[in-house]
C-alpha cells in the first residue's frame, strides 16, 4: 500500500448487535492484525439507533497509520466482510459489524470520497462517549473544542429531551434531582478485548 505520508492518529468506532461479542472481539482483533497497537474506549451498551432492533455494542479505537483514507476504509471493509457483515444498503439496520473511520488525524474535508471528520461524533452518544473516554483533551477538527467538553453538551441536551424539558429549565423534585442529572445513554459492557 502506499504511504500517505506522516503517521496520524486516527479514531474507528465499532459497533455489532448481531452475535455482539464475537463480533466485537473478531473486529478488534482485525484492527489489531492491520494496524498494529490500538487505543481502546470501554465497551458500551447502547439501544439502536433509528430502527428498533437488538441493543448494539460500541466502542472507538485509536490507530496511528501513514496510510490514507480510502486505504484504511479499504481494510475496515474486509474486516467487516471477514465478520459476515452483509451491505443490505439500509443505514439503519442490524449487523454482526459496522467499522467507521471517525477522524484522520486533525484534517477535515473530503479525502478519497469519504468525508472527515464524521456527522456521527456530534450526533450520537454511542460514538462521542468512547472517543471522550480516550481522547478527552484531543479536539474536534471541526468544532474546535475537545471531546470531554462535547460529550458533556451532547449529554446535558440527551438528559433534558428525555425529561421533555430545555436545558434550562431546573429540576423541581429535588428526590428525583440525582437520578435525572446522573442519567446516561451508555451502559458499561463488561467484555474482555486482548492486550493493546
Amino acid at each position: 500500500m502506499q504511504a500517505a505520508g506522516p503517521a496520524r492518529r486516527c479514531w474507528i468506532s465499532l459497533g455489532s448487535n448481531r452475535a455482539r461479542e464475537a463480533s466485537i472481539r473478531g473486529g478488534v482483533q482485525g484492527l489489531r492484525r492491520a494496524f498494529g497497537a490500538l487505543i481502546l474506549s470501554p465497551v458500551y451498551e447502547t439501544a439502536a439507533e433509528g430502527f428498533v432492533g437488538d441493543p448494539f455494542l460500541n466502542l472507538v479505537a485509536g490507530i496511528e497509520t501513514t496510510l490514507t483514507v480510502g486505504e484504511i476504509r479499504a481494510i475496515l471493509r474486509r474486516i467487516e466482510a471477514d465478520h459476515g457483515r452483509e451491505r443490505s444498503g439500509e443505514p439503519f439496520a442490524p449487523r454482526t459489524l459496522d467499522l467507521d473511520l471517525l477522524t484522520f488525524g486533525d484534517r477535515s474535508g473530503e479525502f478519497d470520497g469519504y468525508r472527515i471528520p464524521r456527522d456521527e461524533i456530534l450526533r450520537y452518544a454511542f460514538v462521542l462517549g468512547p472517543l471522550a473516554d480516550v481522547a478527552p483533551e484531543e479536539r474536534h477538527p471541526i468544532a474546535g473544542r475537545c471531546y470531554a467538553v462535547l460529550w458533556e453538551q451532547l449529554l446535558a441536551r440527551l438528559r433534558a429531551e428525555r425529561l421533555g424539558q430545555p436545558q434550562a429549565m431546573a429540576i423541581r423534585d429535588p428526590a428525583d434531582e440525582s437520578a435525572k442529572q446522573h442519567w446516561s445513554p451508555l451502559h458499561r459492557f463488561k467484555l474482555t478485548l486482548g492486550s493493546p
